[in-house]
């Protein structure tokens, strides 16, 4: 037995190739890679090769695949002449699960709607009923007025029974026909798109004499897809960080991938793989910038590290006994020189639906270094972060998290992966535990002329405040202004021992403070400009 591996040129055509016979192959997807914007899927089949040459024919490939993607290997005494690539526009895609489950939603609404209506009907005719045996009994001149009151009465209260039937089954009914009209537009939308002419492969082989064989087809399609997102949880800040990493895959191929093998990879298939030239780097003099100005010009060429709802943490926690967590299924990490992917071990179902799927990948449990972050200026808080050094390793991809701190949500935030430092940082939100406060000292505040100048003085008192158990570590940020004309000059005289950056006007302080202990810092900082000039400090 000899083995023939082929990794065929694709010859594309769009003939219907009548005149010639083929065998249908029965395959099946067994393995999926998917990407960050397409996916790559693998087909296998068993087949018996006929002595001399054939015509074999592999259906059902996604209606969104990329033809020029097309690979096929051959295991088996037997020769691969040629792979054709072709839209079959005679048959359509069958419905999916997906769209099966809307049909009959959609039918079991239909019934409710006539079940209600048939309800109203019978209301209809029981105060139609009531209404006629009213007028009779209201024109016996037999019945004493007291059996014409219970007559009116018994009427009165049957009619309103019977309307406040009617009115609700009538909401009922519109409630029933809104949905049934949801159902029937998604399903038309999902039907249109099965609806797309499928791919098919027509190969053709050659044999010397007849044997069995294996066939596997590679290919890539678009209309799928997959992100990652992460739970990051702390209980305290003496423990590791636990980061829960998840994989979130849709796709809407038109094709459902039933007990499948998945693969998450970080490549980008759709990048060039030109190589890239390079071209004139530029440079001029630096013009310096106000720090909110700088600031915002670099919030929105990078993406926020952390966006933190304002949920205060503390010392006391209220723990539960919670259920077990669910086991990690089994995953593969597998590195190779353009990044890595995750092969999970267990197949997997993922219906051509356009719904997310949620499946996790790993959990990690890191060590970190906590500190506290504030910036009293904006804002009298401190918040509380985590620096993870050596995140390179965990093979970590840019995406958004969830942040938990004890039992407590304590907001969103995201993992850029895309920043220059070693060690990535994570907010945990505010702590209430930190006691923050900066204030304007108006007795070394003042405004003095100096000859043809004037001179203004601003100075601050910032205090931190440790109301905690135990010693923090804590950066403070301040600023002061920064000139952008030779006539203005700008003087920091007292700093308290932070450092300055000359560019941006920023002020730190790195400290740590015992617990139950209070520290405070000075600001101040003098302007000198013309006095004929104007120049606004706040």
């Amino acid at each position: 037995m000899r083995t023939i591996v082929l990794i065929s040129t694709i010859v594309f055509t769009y003939s219907i190739l009548q005149a010639q016979d083929y065998t249908d192959l029965n395959s099946r997807i067994t393995d999926v890679t998917v990407f960050p914007d397409r996916a790559q899927i693998k087909m296998e089949a068993d087949i018996n090769i006929p002595q001399g040459k054939s015509l074999l024919r592999i259906p059902g490939l996604s209606p969104y695949t990329d033809p020029s993607s097309i690979r096929v290997k051959g295991e088996g005494d037997f020769m691969i002449l040629s792979v054709n690539c072709r839209q079959n526009y005679l048959e359509n895609t069958g419905e999916n699960e997906y769209q099966k489950q809307l049909r009959e939603r959609i039918e079991e609404l239909k019934l409710k709607i006539e079940d209600e209506k048939t309800d109203m009907e019978i209301l209809k005719e029981k105060e139609a009923f009531l209404t006629a045996n009213r007028v009779i009994g209201g024109k016996n001149e037999n019945l004493s007025a007291q059996e014409l009151a219970g007559i009116t009465e018994v009427y009165s209260s049957s009619i309103e029974s019977i309307r406040k039937k009617n009115l609700s089954k009538s909401r009922l009914i519109r409630k029933y026909e809104e949905e049934k009209s949801k159902l029937e537009n998604q399903l038309n939308g999902t039907l249109r798109s099965s609806r797309l002419p499928e791919y098919e492969v027509i190969i053709s082989t050659s044999a010397d004499k007849q044997s069995g064989a294996k066939l596997s087809l590679d290919y890539t399609a678009g209309n799928a897809g997959w992100y990652p997102s992460y739970d990051i949880r702390v209980d305290d800040i003496r423990d590791d960080v636990q980061i829960f990493y998840k994989a979130n895959v849709w796709q809407n191929t038109g094709i459902d991938w039933l007990n499948t093998t998945l693969s998450f990879s970080d490549a980008s298939p759709s990048e060039s793989g030109t190589v890239p030239g390079l071209y004139p780097y530029y440079l001029n003099f630096y013009v310096p910038v106000k720090l909110e100005s700088y600031k915002s010009r670099r919030s929105a060429a990078q993406p926020k590290m952390m966006e933190v709802m304002e949920v205060a943490v503390s010392d006391d926690y209220e723990y539960s006994e919670e259920e077990p967590e669910a086991p990690v299924p089994p995953v593969s990490v597998i590195t190779h020189s353009k990044g890595f992917s995750f092969r999970l071990e267990i197949p997997q179902n993922v219906y051509s639906d356009g719904k997310n799927v949620i499946t996790e990948l790993q959990r990690l449990s890191v060590k970190a270094n906590y500190k506290y972050i504030t910036v009293p200026k904006l804002r009298e808080a401190a918040f509380l972060t985590a620096d993870i050094p050596d995140w390179e390793s965990l093979n970590l991809l840019n995406g958004e998290a969830n942040i938990y701190f004890g039992n407590s949500f304590t907001g969103t935030s995201s993992i850029n992966t895309g920043q220059i430092s070693d060690t990535l940082n994570i907010s945990l939100g505010t702590d209430n535990g930190i006691s923050v406060d900066r204030e304007s000292l108006k007795e070394y505040t003042s405004t003095r002329l100096i000859g043809a100048n004037r001179i203004d003085t601003r100075s601050y008192r910032i205090r931190i405040r440790n109301n905690k158990t135990m010693p923090v570590s804590i950066v403070i940020y301040d600023q002061i202004p920064v000139s952008q004309n030779k006539d203005i000059e700008v003087d920091a005289t007292e700093l308290s021992g932070g450092s300055l950056k000359s560019f941006t006007g920023e002020v730190k302080w790195q400290t740590e403070i015992p617990a139950g202990e209070e520290k405070e810092y000075i600001l101040t900082y003098t302007v000198k400009y013309p006095k004929n000039e104007k120049v606004i400090l706040e």
